[in-house]
Parts: structure tokens; C-alpha cells; sequence
């Protein structure tokens, strides 16, 4: 599944740093629900990520954001 993680600059250039992002990742299933995120927290940057389809939903978010307790390697950014 798609999904969309949210964070800051700062934290982007430490996953990069690091290779990728340390468990548990967090994301929203849908964009507008990421861009939504976004704008009540401040944090600009969305990431897109590939989750497996039956990755666990994160309760207490509407039912639209689901946690991974694997490390999501970052290959490339556009």
C-alpha cells in the first residue's frame, strides 16, 4: 500500500543520514490526510512510502494512519 509519512526537514536530512527511517514509521493512508497533518503540526515535507498491505492501522487517527515496526530504507528523494 501507499502511504504518506510526515516530517521536518531536520528529521528528513537525519534519515538520510542514517539510511533510512528507524521503527515505528507512522503515515496516513491518504494524501490530503498527510497534507491535513502537515498544515496542524507544521512539519512540510511528505514522503511517500510502500507499506505491505497488511500493515497494523494506528487507532486513534480517524482510522487512516498505520505504523510499520520495519526500517523503510530511503533509496531516492525527488
Amino acid at each position: 500500500m501507499i502511504v504518506w509519512h510526515v516530517t521536518t526537514w531536520k528529521k528528513l536530512n537525519h534519515y538520510m543520514e542514517n539510511g533510512g527511517i528507524k521503527p515505528p514509521v507512522r503515515a496516513w493512508k491518504t494524501i490530503q490526510d498527510a497534507e491535513r497533518f502537515s498544515k496542524q503540526t507544521g512539519r512540510r515535507v511528505i514522503i511517500r512510502l510502500k507499506f505491505p498491505e497488511n500493515t497494523p492501522i494506528l487507532s486513534g487517527h480517524m482510522n487512516m494512519a498505520v505504523v510499520s515496526n520495519q526500517i523503510h530504507n530511503l533509496d531516492h528523494i525527488l
